[in-house]
């Protein structure tokens, strides 16, 4: 674990198994998390268990798919996020985007 991820209490297994669980909350499987996320099935596993770090990119994709906050993804913070319609107008457009 980096020094980085140390200070800010960052534990890729934990945030794996957060991912892993809304995957199964959501009924999807490895192949259709990697579809969205452009990455292939066996590191989607990788994700999930830790041995692999997930993107900024990444994570705002998940973190959209879930309908949960980044934190939660990141952290395990259940609080809801509080966005403007602005913000809310460009997430609902780049959620759009993925579907064509």
């Amino acid at each position: 674990m980096s020094i980085v991820s140390e200070i800010i209490g960052i534990d890729h297994w934990e945030i794996g198994q957060r991912i892993q669980n809304k995957r199964i909350e959501k009924g999807m499987s490895g192949a259709d998390i990697g579809a969205y996320l452009d990455i292939n099935t066996n590191q989607v596993s990788r994700i999930e268990n830790g041995r692999a770090k997930c993107t900024l990119e990444h994570l705002f994709i998940l973190s959209q798919i879930f309908e949960c906050s980044a934190d939660y993804l990141l952290f395990g913070k259940e609080d809801s996020p509080s966005y403007t319609k602005e913000q809310m107008a460009c997430i609902d457009a780049m959620v759009a985007s993925f579907g064509k």
